[in-house]
């Protein structure tokens, strides 16, 4: 059991993610960075799909009640296992009674924290993501305690390295959406240029960026979407859609983000930049 001592800013369960609910209107939700929070199960031998902490820009307090092992993989987090530094990207041994403690955030936006055996809680049409309004929380709350089963572990022969991404990278790789050829070519110009910023309005279902382009297009039929469609409104905001983001939609689909891109993209925050990499569907 985990006893959540102080849950952080923003501090949620999940995993891969729901599928094969779409047409119930059902989000796909999981892990913000799958990247991140694939390393993190990895490095424990768990399960794929196995349940991890979800942690954004300030993490949680931990209490443990039961022995186990950890990872901690995504955005650079200090955290201090009963007062001493621990390191992110390898196997952590945790004693009965131990207090983990995260500080905030000093490169990325997200953190991830597996456990050995991954977290035992309610199973949400075949997903444990957390998502409001399906699961009985939306996020982690104190004082809430955690089960998971304590059980032996066995490491790989075989090292797992640790993978350097640059969160401070603002490429985006991206392509063309449906209606991406509804632009002009002024509008597709600045989208393949310019860089833009995100705004404040930015969470687990979409980021709006700052910088607006200046065209109207057709309204279209409601549409299905997926996490990393970027939609354009009718006055010209960009919103690109994450991981809680509706399955359909009648903004315009102008791009859609490469899987990597998505995942830098949910290591970033309020004025972060970013810039599109636009390349053609063969």
């Amino acid at each position: 059991m985990i006893e959540i001592q102080n849950a952080g800013w923003y501090t949620s369960l999940q995993d891969l993610g729901r599928f094969g609910h779409q047409s119930l209107g059902v989000p796909i939700s999981g892990a913000m960075d799958l990247n991140a929070f694939n390393w993190a199960n990895a490095l424990l031998n768990n399960d794929p799909n196995a349940a991890c902490l979800e942690m954004t820009l300030r993490g949680a307090t931990l209490k443990f009640h039961q022995a186990t092992h950890i990872a901690i993989t995504g955005a650079m987090m200090p955290a201090l296992l009963n007062f001493n530094p621990v390191q992110m990207y390898e196997p952590i041994q945790i004693n009965k009674g131990d207090v983990l403690q995260f500080s905030s955030t000093k490169e990325g936006c997200r953190t991830y924290l597996a456990l050995l055996g991954g977290l035992q809680t309610e199973t949400v049409f075949g997903s444990k993501s957390q998502y409001k309004g399906l699961t009985r929380q939306h996020q982690i709350n104190k004082k809430s305690l955690i089960p998971f089963h304590e059980i032996p572990f066995r490491p790989k022969s075989a090292k797992i390295k640790k993978q350097l991404i640059n969160y401070g990278d603002l490429k985006l790789e991206a392509f063309e959406g449906p209606e991406y050829q509804l632009l002009n070519t002024t509008s597709k110009n600045i989208l393949k240029k310019k860089k833009f910023s995100i705004s404040q309005n930015n969470n687990r279902m979409g980021y709006q960026l700052n910088e607006k382009i200046s065209q109207t297009l057709p309204q279209i039929w409601t549409a299905p979407t997926l996490p990393g469609v970027v939609q354009l409104t009718p006055d010209g905001t960009l919103i690109i859609l994450m991981r809680d983001a509706q399955v359909t939609g009648g903004y315009p689909r102008i791009l859609q983000l490469s899987d990597d891109a998505l995942n830098l993209l949910a290591q970033k925050s309020t004025r972060d930049q970013i810039k599109f990499e636009i390349t053609s569907l063969p």
